[in-house]
């Protein structure tokens, strides 16, 4: 005859929240563009280049709405390198704007980036 088997509650406490697929990997490259950027123009293209790089990376684990704002996020750090670089014209200001308002969204998709 089996011996009847006890259920031992896990506190809720031991377990953390699982953040969103894309998250990690958006908040370190956000990180680095922060850390990398610098304040030389030609420095802040290359870093918000690779930023769009490792943000398209991030895109791959990443899925619905976590996903479309990380996408956007990269599309707007690839223009904003355009613009650093002379390839579009425009305000590099108003997509640094856009990428802000993403980055705050995006912390709040994920519980923070």
């Amino acid at each position: 005859m089996p011996s009847p088997t006890q259920v031992v509650p896990v506190p809720s406490a031991l377990l953390s929240p699982v953040r969103p697929g894309g998250c990690d990997e958006a908040a370190a490259a956000l990180t680095a563009y922060r850390r990398n950027g610098g304040t030389i123009r030609s420095s802040q293209a290359a870093a918000a280049h690779q930023t769009y790089l490792d943000l398209m990376g991030a895109v791959l684990d990443a899925q619905g709405v976590v996903g479309a704002k990380i996408s956007r996020l990269a599309a707007e750090f690839r223009e904003l390198n355009f613009r650093l670089t002379g390839m579009t014209g425009g305000d590099p200001n108003q997509v640094i704007a856009d990428i802000n308002t993403d980055v705050a969204e995006l912390k709040r998709l994920c519980g923070s980036v």
